[in-house]
């Protein structure tokens, strides 16, 4: 969902979060790593504000990225549990996810996707969402797409003060305090929160192997971001963020009954650790009014156990360390172009796992090598961006992708525009060197375009009281790896996949505004025809939000469509491949602004408490309400 991004004072949160879409003037950063305007940028641009996010009760990254046109959030059961991202039809390990630009997909998983389930939104700024192939932009992964996490950051004034304090259904409780202002040449941002719920049975009412046994998940994260005013020219710069979690995971099959009638819901299997820390140390260096040069150097550690009764049944741990250095340049002019804007850099990365599955082990490692060069600039009503990039992996060698786009405002208040891109997909050392693997695996290649435009129209007494958005893309993807014969990853499939997306925002009046999204996907193997697992083809997203002097409010009604996935019986036992039936879900949340640094909330999702799976064979969560206090200084 697209919202405004505003001040965090509480009061101002209150009165945006009615805001669909971001503002004429917001800059996002993530489509071409340049600052740009959102409306001039030829791609698909979401932006979601934490601030007002959290106003409606929504506490957590999977949440607030579930309204978002074209993007699928596939969780399995409620907070901690596993949840994979589909952008754009893609598959989930398509969907590079960045903190602050850095890297957070886990290379210890067989896919190097990023799990969605663990993370809240305290200390957040914002998301940004950019659609399609972005390989030339940020390398590897990004075939569907890129969402990038931004965090608070210092503010002007020495301190200003954060506290949220909330429950609600299935005892959950969370807790977040922080800080951030300036003392001299010094920023800084401050963040610790906790969540912890006793959950809910992860195993459908259906299955015959349900017991009603709670699967609870608790999570701790501290962050913080500094930046230092060394001279006018040069500033240095800290982040840190720190993630513990654990989850009770008692699925339906898992482990498989035994003879003595034991039950699969397994009270004693649970994820014991999941545990993501970044760090990095920058540099920038303001070398004259339109040229600046930044260093940064860093690491990730990502560290998982699976346990049943208390034994270690399999641990995952990965690290990726990376350094980089870019060049940007701003003129304000170059000939015929205006905004112009230009910035190259170099990246390296060198990654190990360590995977001990009990039946399998992986303990390997690989370097990789980056260059880039993105660039854009405005002739009259056109922007043009473009981007190139050659990555260079120590398993298979060079791989250079590229994108290009051009974005025309036809009218004052319309806009079409169009963008054409090339994308892969490293091999994991999963894949490459499990015992079924093979060392020389091709990357998986990606390429789409895309067309789209948006209009704002005067109605209903006002300069913008309607607005409409659509996109269309579609895109091919070669090489896909997966198994093959004697149980062997190799690049095998293939896929085809068509998106549109269509939304329309009406504001009847000054107070009252609506939306509504619809999204169409088609993804397909290339070879068989069969439907690509988990993406639904027809997804809808209504609100209705509403300020009346210091409340502020919202309905919501989501419908996920049916869609192919594995599925399992109600004996819990595996069926083959078919559909998962559709369900729908309606949400409710109130603010009010009691002065203008407090704010308390009221929400509930599922109102109409519905059984549904999002994924088959995991019960989605019943109907829930969550309470909360907001305090800023």
């Amino acid at each position: 969902m697209r919202f405004t991004h505003k001040a965090v004072l509480l009061a101002a949160a209150a009165s945006i979060a009615t805001s669909a879409f971001a503002q004429d003037d917001e800059l996002v950063v993530t489509a071409t790593r340049l600052a740009s305007p959102i409306e001039r940028l030829p791609a698909d641009v979401d932006v979601i504000d934490a601030e007002a996010a959290q106003s409606r009760g929504i506490t957590n990254i999977a949440d607030a990225l579930a309204d978002v046109p074209g993007l699928e959030v596939a969780r399995s059961g409620g907070f901690g549990q596993q949840t994979s991202l589909f952008s754009g039809g893609a598959n989930s390990n398509h969907t590079l996810v960045l903190f602050d630009g850095l890297q957070l997909n886990d290379p210890s998983t067989p896919g190097s996707s990023f799990d969605g389930g663990q993370d809240t939104l305290a200390g957040l700024d914002r998301i940004e969402i950019v659609q399609g192939p972005m390989s030339a932009v940020f390398g590897s992964d990004a075939i569907g797409g890129v969402i990038n996490i931004l965090p608070q950051r210092g503010q002007d004034g020495p301190m200003q003060a954060r506290l949220d304090i909330g429950g609600g259904s299935f005892g959950a409780l969370k807790a977040s305090a922080g800080i951030d202002g300036s003392f001299g040449a010094l920023r800084y941002a401050l963040t610790a929160d906790g969540y912890v719920t006793d959950g809910y049975d992860l195993v459908p009412e259906r299955m015959s192997t349900r017991t009603g046994h709670a699967d609870g998940a608790e999570s701790s994260t501290f962050a913080g971001v500094f930046d230092l005013d060394v001279t006018e020219a040069l500033t240095l710069d800290l982040l840190v963020r720190h993630r513990q979690a654990r989850a009770d995971f008692d699925a339906f099959i898992y482990p498989p009954p035994t003879f003595n009638e034991q039950r699969a819901d397994d009270a004693d299997l649970e994820i014991a650790q999941n545990d993501l820390s970044v760090a990095r140390v920058g540099l920038t260096w303001r070398l004259n009014e339109v040229l600046e040069l930044r260093a940064t150097t860093g690491a990730l550690r990502q560290d998982r156990r699976e346990e049943d009764g208390g034994l270690t049944t399999s641990s995952y741990d990965g690290q990726r360390d990376f350094g980089d250095v870019t060049l940007q340049w701003r003129p304000s002019s170059l000939g015929a172009f205006e905004n112009v804007g230009v910035i190259a850099g170099y990246e390296t990365q060198s990654e190990e796992v360590d995977i001990d599955q009990g039946f399998a082990t992986v303990i390997a490692a690989q370097d990789h090598q980056g260059a880039f060069v993105t660039a854009q600039g405005d002739i009259s009503r056109v922007t043009f961006t473009g981007a190139v990039r050659v990555d260079d992996y120590e398993g298979f060698g060079e791989e250079a992708t590229w994108r290009a786009g051009a974005s025309i405002d036809v009218l004052e208040n319309v806009r079409v525009y169009g963008a054409y891109g090339t994308s892969f997909r490293a091999p994991t050392l999963y894949e490459r060197f499990i015992y079924f693997g093979d060392p020389n695996l091709a990357p998986e290649r990606g390429e789409a375009w895309e067309v789209g435009g948006d209009a704002r129209f005067g109605a209903f007494a006002s300069q913008d009281g309607l607005e409409f958005s659509l996109v269309y893309r579609r895109q091919e993807i070669t090489d896909l790896i997966d198994f093959g014969p004697f149980f062997t990853y190799v690049n095998i499939d293939a896929a085809d996949i068509e998106s549109a997306e269509a939304t329309l925002t009406l504001r009847p009046l000054a107070w009252l505004s609506g939306r509504i999204a619809y999204t169409h996907t088609q993804a397909e193997d290339a070879t068989t025809g069969a439907a690509l697992l988990r993406r639904p083809e027809n997804t809808w997203n209504v609100s209705v939000d509403a300020t009346r002097g210091a409340f502020t409010g919202q309905i919501g009604w989501r419908h996920i469509g049916e869609r192919a996935d594995q599925i399992y019986g109600d004996d819990g036992f595996y069926q083959g491949v078919g559909v998962t039936p559709a369900y729908e879900l309606f949400r409710a949340s109130l603010a009010w602004a009691a002065s203008e640094n407090v704010q308390l909330y009221l929400a509930s999702e599922n109102l109409t408490d519905v059984e549904y799976e999002p994924v088959n064979g995991f019960a989605g969560a019943p109907q829930t309400l969550s309470v909360g206090i907001r305090l800023r200084r």
